[in-house]
C-alpha cells in the first residue's frame, strides 16, 4: 500500500469516531433553558430529584415544579412559558421530530408564542397559543388570551378564544360554546402586565356613566335624538339610526358605548357599535370594551366628558339658576329678600311683696333694648392718608365737645 493511501486510510480512521461522537452529542433531546427566580424542583423518570435556583439546561423528559419565586423556560423559535409559585409542567417530545410540546399538570401558565404556535397538553385536551395567554389547571381548566389566538381542543370539539376572552372546560362537564370575557384580578401580576390601562380606564369609564346615569330621571336620556344632541360626531353620522338606541339600556351605558364606537377604527360604524354593545352585554368591563376596540385612554376620556359637558347642567356644571340641586348643600348663602326683623322680648312687670304688713307696690324694670355698640380708638383701615385724616377731624370735635361741657 502506498504511503499516500496509508495516511488518507489513518485520517479516516481518526475523523469517523470524533464525527459518530459529535452526532451523538448534539442528538441530545435538547428541551430548552430554565431560569429560577426562587427555587424549583425538577425530575425526570430513572433519577432523583433536585433542586435549582439559577440557570440550567433543559432536556425532554424533564419535569419543573416551581416551589418559591418564579422561573422562565425558553424555547426554540423564540418561545417561552412563565411559571409561578405551584406550576408544576413537564417538557414532552411531540413526534419523531422531537418538537417540544409542553404538559401543564398543575397550576398557572404563561405562554408567550408570537408567530410560531405552540400546543400545550392538558388533561387530554391541547391548547394551541398564537399570541400570549394565561392556562390554568385546577377543578377545571381556564384559557385565557391576552394577545392574539387561543384555541381549545378536546375529544374532537374545537374552540377559538380570541384576545381579551377566556374559555373554560370542566373536569366533567360539556365542551363549552363560546368564549366569555376575560375575567381579571388586579392583584394578578400577569392581569396587571397586560390588561392594567384596560383596568384603570374601566374604573373611570364606569364612575362617569354611573354619575351620568344617576343626574336623569327614569325616562330621560334614552333617545335617539338625545344623543345626536350630545355628540356632534353622532349626529353626523350616517349610519347611526334610531335602532342603535335601547329604551332599556341606562343612559351612562349609551353615552360611555358611543364614545368607544366613536373613537374605534374596526370596522365600520355600525360594525363598532354592535361589537362595542355586544361584549358589554356579556359582562365585559368597559375597560375591555376599549381594548377591544383599539381605543386609548386620552382620546375617549375627552370624548366622553364632552358629551357630559353637553349633558343635565346639575352633572355637568351644577344645577342651573333658580334650580334646585339634588344635592343639598349646607353652605349655600340665604336667599336674598326683604329684611326681616325680629322683635325683641321685653321683661315682663315684676311685682316685689314687702314684708307683711307693709304696703305692696309695684317696680317696673325698664325692658331690655338692644344697643348697636360703637367701636372706639382711633379708625384704622389700613389706609394711612383716610385714617389720619378722619382721626385727626374726630378727635377736634371730641375737644371741642368737651370744653362745650357735654362729654
Amino acid at each position: 500500500m502506498s504511503r499516500s493511501r496509508w495516511a488518507f486510510v489513518l485520517t479516516a480512521s481518526l475523523v469517523l469516531p470524533l464525527g459518530m461522537a459529535g452526532c451523538t452529542r448534539d442528538s441530545t433531546p435538547v428541551a430548552g433553558r430554565i431560569t429560577v427566580d426562587g427555587q424549583a424542583e425538577i425530575s425526570r423518570p430513572g433519577k432523583d430529584r433536585r433542586e435549582l435556583s439559577g440557570s440550567r439546561r433543559l432536556e425532554l423528559g424533564d419535569r419543573v415544579r416551581v416551589l418559591r419565586g418564579t422561573a422562565v423556560i425558553r424555547l426554540p423559535d423564540d418561545r417561552r412559558l412563565e411559571l409561578r409559585l405551584g406550576t408544576d409542567v413537564e417538557l414532552k417530545g411531540a413526534d419523531k421530530a422531537r418538537l417540544v410540546r409542553p404538559d401543564l399538570i398543575g397550576g398557572d401558565l404563561l405562554v408567550v408564542s408570537d408567530d410560531a404556535p405552540l400546543t400545550i397538553q392538558v388533561s387530554g385536551a391541547e391548547v394551541t397559543v398564537r399570541g400570549d395567554a394565561r392556562i390554568s389547571r385546577g377543578a377545571a381548566l381556564l384559557v385565557a388570551t391576552y394577545d392574539g389566538m387561543t384555541q381549545l381542543s378536546s375529544d374532537g370539539s374545537t374552540l377559538a378564544v380570541p384576545a381579551l376572552r377566556q374559555a373554560a372546560l370542566p373536569a366533567t362537564g360539556r365542551f363549552p360554546t363560546t368564549a366569555s370575557p376575560l375575567e381579571y384580578s388586579p392583584a394578578d401580576a400577569w392581569d396587571q402586565r397586560y390588561l392594567s390601562d384596560a383596568i384603570e380606564l374601566g374604573n373611570q369609564l364606569a364612575a362617569r356613566s354611573e354619575g351620568f346615569t344617576a343626574q336623569l330621571g327614569a325616562t330621560e336620556g334614552r333617545s335617539f335624538n338625545y344623543f345626536r344632541d350630545l355628540f356632534p360626531r353622532l349626529a353626523a353620522e350616517p349610519a347611526f339610526a334610531p335602532s342603535f338606541v335601547s329604551t332599556s339600556r341606562a343612559p351612562g351605558e349609551t353615552l360611555v358605548g358611543a364614545a368607544i364606537a366613536l373613537e374605534g377604527t374596526r370596522g365600520t360604524f355600525a360594525d363598532r357599535w354592535g361589537a362595542v354593545f355586544a361584549f358589554r352585554d356579556q359582562g365585559a368591563p368597559w375597560g375591555l370594551v376599549a381594548a377591544d376596540q383599539g381605543v386609548r385612554r386620552v382620546p375617549v376620556l375627552a370624548t366622553v366628558e364632552g358629551a357630559i359637558s353637553r349633558g343635565p347642567s346639575a352633572f355637568a356644571a351644577g344645577p342651573a339658576s333658580g334650580t334646585p340641586s339634588r344635592t343639598p348643600n349646607s353652605l349655600a348663602p340665604p336667599r336674598s329678600g326683604p329684611a326681616q326683623t325680629t322683635p325683641v322680648p321685653t321683661t315682663p312687670p315684676t311685682t316685689v311683696r314687702p314684708r307683711p304688713g307693709a304696703p305692696t307696690t309695684t317696680s317696673t324694670i325698664p325692658s331690655v333694648v338692644p344697643t348697636t355698640s360703637i367701636p372706639t380708638g382711633p379708625l384704622n383701615t389700613g389706609t394711612p392718608l383716610v385714617d389720619g385724616t378722619v382721626n385727626s377731624v374726630v378727635d377736634t370735635l371730641t375737644g371741642l365737645l368737651r370744653s362745650l361741657g357735654q362729654l
